[in-house]
């Protein structure tokens, strides 16, 4: 049975990551059948696919929402299929236009195959240029497919990125359940003399399993609950199991640089214990940056 129910929720997670994929592409193809625009060829520098990379995000959120929802833990199989889920709206995408195209009133899909037509579009795909207009002309058939292999590129990274990010999340092997978040707490400052010192003082009481006092010390001593100009914070995360005594804390520092915020990696401390964590909603009520 046990086997039963996983390979149900397997194919049920399934269902949502085809679902968000077939939709990504018709909604890009129409966009650009109607509009001549089309989003997933947007490129920085001409090396970097971001349009690409946001759709394969798109086409593999499916999967992320199901696995959530059905508390299946990331593994090989599920990566493989977020990445086909992306690389799918890919090759949807290029479908839409083909299906309903019509040249002197004849359906180009009466005329040719879908992969002739593929065929065409990537030799003769030019790039334009956002400010004056003007355009790289028909790339030809190298460049044409070296750019649509960055394309399928970024269409598996945002896949990927999507497994990366489910995979984050604290699971429990023996509930076979993602953990509930029971509190969040941010706080800022721009002391970085004193924020190393309370980074440290608070890794020293997480690793004499002082759990509650290391709690209340971040959220009264780590420092401003407002964000203010401030370029230095910490984000603490406590999660539990709802059906055993497992708890989860996540602890990382961040630095602004510009209008972003970059994790300081060696400050993260990720842990799972069998205190009670979840008495911090009585302690301090959760904020957001």
């Amino acid at each position: 049975m046990p086997n039963h129910l996983r390979t149900d929720k397997q194919i049920l997670v399934a269902s949502f990551g085809a679902t968000t994929s077939l939709l990504t592409g018709i909604i890009l193809g129409l966009i650009e059948f109607y509009t001549g625009y089309a989003i997933y060829s947007w490129m920085f520098w001409f090396i970097i696919p971001a349009g690409a990379l946001l759709s394969g995000f798109a086409a593999a959120s499916g999967y992320y929402v199901g696995a959530m929802s059905f508390n299946q833990r990331p593994a090989g199989g599920v990566l493989f299929n977020m990445i086909a889920a992306s690389v799918s709206a890919f090759f949807v995408v290029h479908y839409i236009p083909y299906f309903m195209l019509e040249v002197d009133g004849i359906r180009v899909k009466d005329a040719i195959t879908f992969l002739q037509y593929l065929d065409l579009v990537i030799r003769h795909t030019s790039l334009s240029f956002v400010r004056g207009g003007q355009s790289t002309g028909e790339l030809g058939g190298a460049l044409g497919y070296a750019f649509t292999v960055l394309q399928l590129v970024g269409f598996s990274v945002g896949g990927f990125a999507v497994f990366g990010w489910l995979s984050q999340n604290p699971y429990c092997d023996k509930c076979s359940r993602y953990l509930k978040k029971t509190c969040e707490q941010v706080r800022y400052t721009s002391d970085s003399d004193s924020f190393i010192k309370r980074i440290s003082d608070f890794a020293i009481l997480i690793a004499n399993k002082k759990f509650g006092e290391a709690i209340r010390f971040h959220a009264d001593k780590m420092g401003e609950e407002c964000r203010q100009k401030h370029f230095l914070k910490t984000r603490l995360v406590t999660r539990k199991c709802l059906n055993c005594n497992i708890n989860h804390l996540d602890f990382i520092a961040s630095k602004r640089e510009g209008e972003d915020w970059k994790d300081i990696d060696e400050t993260q401390i990720r842990i799972f214990t069998e205190a009670q964590l979840n008495v911090i909603d009585k302690i301090v009520r959760p904020t957001s940056s």
